[in-house]
């Protein structure tokens, strides 16, 4: 089966493509180099794509989205994606739509609308101290209390919790029952009583320590039913690992890096001519092409054929060693230059290498570990034991 965009999907890119480039104003980028979590102009920003309908496109209509395809969806977080500059992805791409799937009906008819307008940002909360790569160890306890849960425990690397309104929160409900059956998750409201957050530092950027110090919430908070989180868990995971696997900021730097190759000479000889360069940037434009086409297989799948939990692992492990490679082999090519930041007259691509490279490593272990999600592949995609 060939995947690949229609015309009127290509016509879709494009609108997108230059809506973006006329909203994303020199005054909003600066204001983002300023507070990386955003002011004014970037929360007017995202309420300016809620309000034009761009932040939904493939929602149902009942929600506040245009009713297009999941594919079309992807097409959007790519040229997202590529500019640069973020939108609560999480949220949108992950929260939104395992919430759609598994949430009650008044957590669709509540959540789901205020979520397209840009109005609600969540964070996750599921990785422990103790509970890393093994995620079902967790121990946050939530306890029924009559109309109410009491959530006592803590969590690492939540990040946005600083300025998120909710905690997608995994939180055990029966401690009896085997790790994987015994959990629930919980959108906890950060203005809670007993809710709490310090900075930690990860590779350069604020994540956060988050703690829940006998935080009521009602039974409403609860998603979907209760000890069914590993479900929830699992189904929120994967649909964060297709966002993670995004090609267009890596397609963008390998573009400005072949552009300023072809206009700059060493030792009189075009640096796009030297040894090496030509097929380096020749292999990196193939992968991403792998990638684009993994890709858009995945953002098919979705409502195309039973679900494959093996696929978005396996281009997230894909996407994530691709973004090392071509953000270290374009930063060679450009040598010094590639070292300037934004700002500076010298800046090749718009200073992507040096002020995000500490970013890409992220991706190594965002969504979970590169090495567990091989080992996703090799038992659902390969039929391996489990070791």
């Amino acid at each position: 089966m060939r995947f690949d965009l229609t015309e009127e999907q290509q016509k879709l890119k494009e609108e997108i493509r230059s809506y973006l480039d006329s909203h994303i104003t020199k005054e909003l980028l600066d204001e983002l180099k300023e507070n990386p979590d955003g002011g004014p102009l970037w929360r007017q920003y995202i309420k300016e794509l809620g309000e034009d309908g761009w932040l939904g496109i493939g929602w149902p209509v009942e929600y506040g989205g245009q009713g297009r395809t999941p594919l079309e969806q992807y097409i959007f977080l790519e040229e997202i994606e590529r500019t640069g500059v973020n939108i609560p992805f999480i949220t949108l791409e992950t929260v939104g739509p395992t919430l759609m799937k598994l949430g009650t009906e008044e957590q669709k008819n509540y959540f789901l609308p205020k979520i397209l307008k840009g109005e609600v940002e969540v964070a996750i909360g599921y990785t422990e101290p103790q509970a890393g790569t093994d995620l079902a160890s967790l121990q946050t306890r939530a306890i029924r209390d009559g109309d109410s849960y009491v959530i006592n425990g803590q969590k690492v690397f939540t990040t946005n919790a600083h300025m998120a309104d909710y905690i997608w929160l995994a939180a055990r409900t029966d401690p009896d029952a085997p790790k994987h059956k015994g959990i629930s998750i919980f959108l906890v409201p950060t203005n809670l009583p007993g809710f709490s957050v310090t900075p930690m530092n990860l590779i350069g950027e604020r994540s956060n320590v988050s703690y829940y110090d006998n935080v009521r919430v009602p039974l409403s908070a609860l998603v979907g039913e209760e000890n069914k989180g590993w479900e929830y868990i699992t189904t929120q995971l994967s649909l964060e690992r297709l966002m993670l696997s995004t090609y267009s900021r890596m397609e963008r730097m390998i573009e400005e890096t072949i552009e300023w190759a072809s206009e700059n000479e060493f030792d009189g000889v075009r640096v796009i001519d030297q040894p090496g360069v030509r097929d380096n940037l020749a292999e990196l434009t193939v992968e991403m092409e792998i990638l684009r086409l993994l890709n858009y297989r995945a953002a098919w799948a979705h409502s195309n054929e039973k679900s494959a939990p093996y696929r978005p692992s396996m281009n997230k492990v894909f996407a994530a060693e691709l973004n090392q490679k071509v953000f270290d082999t374009c930063m060679q090519i450009m040598g010094m230059f590639g070292q300037l930041e934004t700002g500076s007259e010298w800046a090749v691509a718009d200073g992507y290498a040096p002020e995000n490279a500490k970013r890409r490593l992220v991706y190594l272990f965002g969504g979970g570990a590169n090495d567990v999600q091989r080992d996703l592949v090799a038992r659902f995609g390969l039929g391996l034991p489990k070791s």
